[in-house]
């Protein structure tokens, strides 16, 4: 794929996120991404496949939040296999708090999928809400 491709890929899992659809996102993971998030909070670390990233990020979030974070794009740069999202990340939790966070996740994909994300945001907001 080119980055024209690995790009509109990313924008399509990403408006089915912002309707609170997670599959096509999830459908894009290979077996073998690593999701690495920055700062100084309980997720701050390198997640190695999905059976690591459903039980050790995923499954602490949903335990917090009432549903999923609806993922709303507010830039996208690709360039070979990358590709650079803005996002601002919208969701209730489960006690009714607000969770608004902004986002920058940087994708590498190979052969259709994301092999890669490094993820960055306001991670104060993700140690206050998550722990």
């Amino acid at each position: 794929m080119n980055s024209s491709d690995n790009k509109q890929a990313v924008m399509n899992a990403y408006a089915a996120m912002a309707t609170g659809n997670p599959a096509p996102y999830l459908d894009l993971l290979s077996d073998d991404v690593s999701i690495t998030m920055f700062g100084d909070h309980r997720f701050a670390r390198t997640f190695k496949g999905k059976d690591d990233i459903y039980r050790n990020l995923f499954g602490p979030i949903r335990e917090v939040l009432d549903g999923t974070i609806r993922m709303n794009l507010t830039n996208v740069a690709a360039e070979n296999d990358t590709v650079v999202v803005e996002a601002q990340g919208e969701a209730q939790t489960k006690d009714g708090r607000g969770y608004s966070n902004t986002y920058c996740f940087v994708f590498k994909l190979a052969n259709g999928k994301i092999t890669e994300s490094r993820e960055y945001m306001d991670t104060q907001l993700v140690k206050a809400t998550f722990g």
